[in-house]
């Protein structure tokens, strides 16, 4: 190779190399920035703040405070707050009378997966009659799975 020819790929070399180095340092110098708009935004208004510090049987559970934040925003008519207080009461405070008037509520409010959920319940139960209609309404609110579940149901 002659010396001119490698000193041409030396300085093609070093100038790739320049770019490199440029980007590598933008990247750098903008991965500690913390005004990014999505980093500050509030909670979605329905969304579960669990304390941290708050553990029951190993499960995060809600505080006395945000559950009582669900409940009103279930008692307004959300269908995710019902579901929320509803998987509470099943999972952190393994309370299920409690959770089966939530779960209830949120099938009632057109929750879907609610209303699939007591489907299933209520096909465990043998009460096949209540495992359609809820079945059937998780269909029309568009869960997915519940179409095959009630076509199941209805040929049995």
């Amino acid at each position: 190779m002659t010396a001119m020819l490698q000193e041409s790929l030396f300085y093609i070399l070093l100038s790739s190399m320049k770019h490199i180095v440029i980007a590598s340092f933008a990247v750098l110098s903008t991965a500690s920035c913390t005004n990014i708009p999505h980093f500050n935004r509030p909670p979605p208004p329905t969304g579960i703040r669990y304390d941290p510090n708050v553990f029951v049987a190993g499960i995060a559970t809600m505080s006395d405070a945000e559950l009582a934040r669900q409940k009103e925003l279930a008692n307004a008519g959300d269908k995710r707050a019902a579901f929320n207080v509803y998987g509470h009461y099943r999972s952190a405070l393994n309370d299920q009378t409690k959770a089966m008037e939530w779960l209830l509520m949120a099938g009632e409010l057109g929750h879907a997966p609610a209303q699939y959920n007591l489907g299933q319940i209520y096909l465990h139960d043998g009460d096949k009659e209540r495992a359609i209609y809820w079945t059937r309404r998780a269909k029309d609110s568009g869960y997915p799975n519940a179409q095959a579940t009630l076509e199941s149901l209805e040929t049995q």
